[in-house]
């Protein structure tokens, strides 16, 4: 473009010095033809901000020249001025704005002149030509997509009124875009580029200014100013979500509800679009169209899940513009507990028969409450009170089967909706141990005589039909008054058995029985039987005939008829001259010869009779003791036979069964010695009647064995704050453990429990009880001694309304009181400076506390409070007790 500038100002310059040297005259025909004029243009293009000078040049001078006879088409001139007198003129080209025009020439009206002699000009004088171009580029743009959203470009055209240059994209301002690709097909007229919106915008007003200034024409020309294009509107906003879940501890029948609030209304939004670990969402939807989703929140059934998120896929989702969300968003956290506790049951002894038990584990799943033996059902047994030592997770208790039971299949089943976790989920269904058999059910047996009255030379068959398969049956089992068996056998197996009964000679007897003892025999699981079965009765007549040569006119049996009577309860009557037999429970048999009293006599036998200190606590017994009472001072004049069954389970290897008596003026025991052992029974002779026992006796030295174990294992006693008192106790003999090893010492403690503990260690005695309390007959027989010394005493008294209320648990009250009482101790009537809650304290029991705080038998609880009306625990109570014994060991 300069260079084309350049090129026409020369041919400009040329020009003008042609007309200078009269190569070329422009001018029109005068009247006067000495009078004419020509019109020089230097630059013949103009462009904006561009003059030039213009040379008129006269052939004279002239007068009345001015502007006014000057036609300037585009232009103006100024400055029109003369320096030689009138002849040459000059003044300045400024072209017009905004023209484009290639065909000017400047017109010289001669007749407004004139020459000093008056002739004026005719015609006009024609200037050269000149162009020009004023006219500054201009633009329009065009947006041809004027709603972009996301992945959207448009296309943009700049269409100049001329062709241009310098156009960049520097010159266009984009908002909240971008522009690529600016190019001209047409040599700078038409201009085309690309549109991008930016990301995450959303604006609705936008338009592309071009500053005109950076672009020029051919003539050079700046556009002036800004254009803008048409408006455009950007919404490229991903939608974006937050998930809110109300309740974050979800368990078993629990929901919550689920927020997911968007940035804006989005459509296309389902529960596909979410991943609800470990549950499910229902009833997905919106009530402000689209913004606020709601949803429920079900968890999952037997899920135990501390971490969980809710997570939305935002691409699943778009807003009305159609733009997908992006990533995706997570809730807040939430917790799931829906797994119901389950259980194990373990029975370790699965044969159970008479007197055995078995240990019963339940072991759930994770802790539980709720739990009690209400939950278990136990086919033909009972459990002992459960307890768990780990918190709950597992439960110990003993499993005692029912007696006269057989059967093979039992499962101890647990319902388990009885129980819950900490989240309070219960169990569902039932679960089952694994299958115990019972068998408890005794042998019993039938005797049949058949011929039942027997003479001289006859004999009878026997024949005892047991319920079951017996071993350990022999002649030993039978007592057979005036007769004997022999060839006692079984051909099926122990069922059946057969023998011959032979009478005894010179015998004339009536309404005898053969009595079988149940409990020398056993079934093949190991059940003795139980008491004594009588057969048929039988007679005895083997006393001779008189000799017919007799001259006797009567006849006498050569001895006298022998009449026995026989008892199973522990209690009989034998007249004067006859035989007795009377047991209890299979346990003991005392056999009477006849003769051996001249009087009537009444036999009684009391099992495990009450004996405080009769035995030491390291003493082991292998039976229980029994007291044989009868009625008359006088002891027989023949031996009496006593039989005891003893338990093989309680002696060592190095032990042996004894009878021994219980001497009441030495207050020891003394062996009977002789002792016959036959299985589990050992009879001895007697000839007195007191207390018995079978007590382990070393098979060295003879003398009674002391039970070596001393120090108890106890499962839920190890580092309690009573453990050394606890221990002590359970060797002094005062209290004991649990058979599952166990001592429960948080457990209360029962009236009658308490008391039998504290008599245990005052040696306080009554022969009866002075008097009865309305519920006597709830006081168990293990505590009624108890209760009875206790009440002659004085250390008991009772309620008011006359009971005794042996099964209500203790108080710290009352336990002070009985204690107190015990000792003999008396105190003051005040205990404010002791405790700081005396004034809680019943005044029937301030003395009994000051005293025995004072002597150190009793301390607070925390926070020096004696709490009188909560119950004692058993670690509390033998507590006590030892401090007791500490105090008597001074006295």
């Amino acid at each position: 473009m300069v260079i084309v500038k350049k090129v026409a100002k020369l041919l400009l310059c040329i020009s003008v010095l042609s007309g200078l040297m009269g190569s070329k005259t422009v001018h029109r025909a005068y009247a006067d033809s000495s009078l004419s004029s020509t019109i020089v243009i230097t630059d013949t293009t103009l462009s904006i901000g561009e003059t030039t000078t213009v040379t008129i040049t006269f052939s004279e001078k002239v007068i009345g020249f001015t502007e006014a006879d000057l036609t300037v088409p585009n232009g103006t001139l100024s400055g029109l001025a003369s320096s030689d007198g009138g002849i040459m003129w000059t003044a300045t080209l400024t072209p017009s704005a905004g023209i484009e025009d290639a065909t000017n020439v400047i017109t010289l009206d001669n007749t407004g002149i004139a020459d000093a002699a008056g002739n004026t000009g005719t015609g006009s004088t024609d200037s050269n030509n000149y162009a020009m171009d004023t006219l500054r580029p201009s633009a329009v743009i065009v947006i041809e997509d004027t709603a972009l959203t996301v992945g959207k470009t448009s296309l943009v055209t700049i269409t100049f009124s001329e062709a241009v240059t310098g156009l960049t994209s520097a010159d266009l301002t984009v908002p909240n875009g971008t522009l690529s690709g600016l190019a001209s097909s047409d040599g700078g007229i038409m201009w085309t580029a690309t549109l991008t919106p930016n990301e995450n915008v959303e604006d609705m007003t936008n338009v592309i200014t071009l500053d005109n200034t950076g672009v020029v024409d051919e003539a050079g020309n700046a556009g002036s100013g800004s254009t803008d294009s048409n408006n455009y509107a950007i919404d490229t906003l991903r939608p974006s979500a937050e998930i809110e879940i109300r309740d974050t501890a979800l368990t078993t029948g629990e929901t919550s509800l689920v927020t997911i609030t968007f940035s804006e209304a989005v459509i296309g939004f389902t529960e596909a679009d979410l991943t609800v670990p470990n549950g499910t969402l229902s009833g997905l939807s919106s009530s402000d169209g689209g913004i606020t989703w709601t949803a429920t929140l079900t968890p999952s059934a037997n899920v135990e899940d501390m971490t969980n998120v809710i997570t939305l896929d935002n691409t699943g989702v778009a807003d009305f513009a159609g733009n997908a969300g992006s990533g995706s968003t997570d809730s807040n956290n939430y917790a799931i507990d829906t797994l119901r506790p389950s259980a194990e049951i373990e029975i370790r002894d699965t044969a159970l028969t008479i007197e055995k038990t078995s240990l019963v584990t339940i072991t759930f799943s994770e802790t539980v409450t709720g739990f009690t033996e209400a939950d278990l059902t136990v086919p033909n047994g009972t459990l002992s009170v459960l307890s768990s030592s780990d918190g709950g997770i597992t439960w110990m208790a003993t499993l005692t089967p029912s007696a006269n039971i057989e059967d093979m299949t039992n499962v101890i089943t647990l319902d388990n909706t009885g129980v819950a976790d900490f989240a309070d989920n219960a169990g569902s269904g039932s679960t089952d141990s694994n299958n115990y058999a019972i068998d408890t059910l005794r042998p019993s047996a039938e005797i049949e005589i058949r011929d039942t009255a027997l003479t001289i030379g006859k004999t009878s068959l026997v024949t005892i039909t047991f319920s079951e398969a017996v071993i350990g049956f022999t002649e030993a089992d039978l007592t057979v008054p005036n007769g004997t068996l022999s060839g006692l056998a079984s051909s099926d197996g122990g069922i059946t058995w057969t023998a011959t009964l032979t009478p005894q000679a010179n015998v004339n007897v009536q309404d005898h029985s053969i009595t079988l003892h149940n409990d020398g025999i056993a079934d093949i699981a190991g059940n003795p039987g139980e008491g004594v079965t009588l057969s048929n009765t039988y007679s005895i007549s083997t006393v001779p005939l008189p000799d017919s040569s007799s001259t006797e006119s009567s006849w006498t049996p050569s001895t006298p008829v022998q009449i026995s009577v026989t008892s199973t309860n522990g209690i009989l009557s034998i007249p004067t001259g006859m035989s007795g037999v009377v047991g209890l429970d299979g346990e003991i048999l005392i056999s009477v010869p006849a003769g051996a009293f001249t009087e009537d006599i009444r036999l009684s036998i009391q099992k495990n009779p009450e004996t405080p200190n009769m035995l030491s606590s390291k003493q082991v017994l292998a039976s229980p003791v029994f007291a044989i009472v009868n009625s008359v001072s006088k002891k027989p004049s023949k031996p009496v036979s006593l039989t005891l069954t003893f338990d093989r389970g309680s002696l060592k290897e190095d032990q042996t069964p004894a009878v021994f008596y219980y001497n009441e003026v030495n207050k020891a025991w003394s062996e009977v010695e002789g002792g016959t052992i036959q299985g589990n029974k050992i009879s001895v002779s007697i000839d007195q009647f007191g207390k018995y026992a079978v007590l382990a006796l070393d098979k060295s030295p003879g003398a009674i064995i002391e039970d070596p174990s001393e120090e108890l294992i106890l499962h839920d006693i190890s580092n309690h704050w009573a453990e050394g008192n606890v221990r002590q106790a359970i060797r002094t003999g005062i209290v004991s453990g649990y058979p599952d090893g166990t001592f429960k010492p948080n457990a209360s403690v029962t009236r009658a429990e308490f008391l039998l503990m504290l008599m245990n260690i005052v040696n306080v005695k009554a022969a009866v009880m002075d008097r009865s309390f309305s519920d006597t007959a709830e006081i168990g027989e293990w505590a009624k001694q108890a209760v009875a010394d206790a009440l002659h005493a004085g250390i008991v008294t009772g309620y008011a309304d006359g009971s005794f209320r042996p099964n209500a648990n203790i108080t710290r009250a009352e336990m002070a009181v009985m204690v107190a009482r015990g000792l003999d101790l008396s105190g003051a009537e005040n205990a404010a400076a002791l405790f700081a809650d005396h004034d809680s304290i019943p005044a029937w029991a301030v003395p009994a506390v000051t005293a025995l705080k004072n002597l150190a038998v009793l301390k607070g609880t925390s926070g020096n409070t004696f709490s009188p009306t909560r119950e004692a625990t058993r670690a509390e109570a033998v507590t006590v007790l030892i401090n007791v014994l500490n105090q008597l060991s001074i006295k």
